[in-house]
Parts: C-alpha cells; structure tokens; sequence
C-alpha cells in the first residue's frame, strides 16, 4: 500500500509519562533524538518520499530532509489503532546515505510523497 499523506490529519503520539511510548522510543539518541515531533513534522512537510524496504512494526517508510535540509531522516509510520485518520510514528533514524539515495532517485520521478501541507 502506497502513503497518501491526504487521508491522515493528525500525529499520534503517547505521552512521555509512559516509558513504553512512541515519543520516549523516537527520543532516544540514537532515534530521532530530544525533539521528534518537530523532525517528523518537518519530514512530513519537506518532501518526504516512500522508501521499500522490510516493515515488520510500520507500515510506511519515508526518507525526507528537516527544514534546514542539513540532516535527512528515515521515519516509519503506521495507521494509528485509535483512529484511521492519524499517523502513528513508529521509529526513525538520521537516514544512511542508501536511503539519501532514494530520497534523490524519488525526487527523479521515483515514489514521491506529497508533502503535508497542513503543518502539523
């Protein structure tokens, strides 16, 4: 299934009170470090493509630039269990020069993600 970024309108994240939570997960230094909800958004916003790659806890993966397109990151998601319409973030890391390459193969003509304009 490919991402179509226009049926979510919402970032699903647990509190940082649950040691077991998404956010706690993606705040790990060697995750999305101190503030994952703004590289998501970013990510999200900044012409994200889809990668291939194995998925066993998500159902997507998008590599995509932060604003400053100084750092390119690998994001996973999933449709969240609480409601259709919002995308759970799973995990992510700085993207490794492989996916880099998707995201330049993407931007070629590849597996684009329309960005979300939203500005969640």
């Amino acid at each position: 299934m490919a991402l179509d970024l226009s049926r979510f309108h919402a970032v699903d994240w647990d509190s940082d009170d649950d040691p077991d939570s998404n956010l706690v997960h993606c705040q790990r230094a060697d995750h999305l470090g101190p503030n994952p909800e703004r590289i998501v958004g970013e990510v999200l916003s900044e012409e994200p493509v889809e990668v291939k790659m194995r998925l066993e806890t998500a159902e997507f993966a998008i590599v995509g630039p932060d604003h400053s397109r100084s750092t390119w990151w690998t994001v996973l998601l999933q449709t969240s269990p609480k409601r259709t319409d919002w995308l759970r973030p799973v995990t992510g890391w700085r993207a490794e020069q492989s996916e880099r390459q998707e995201w330049e193969r993407g931007r070629r003509g590849g597996s684009v993600v329309t960005p979300w304009l939203n500005g969640i």
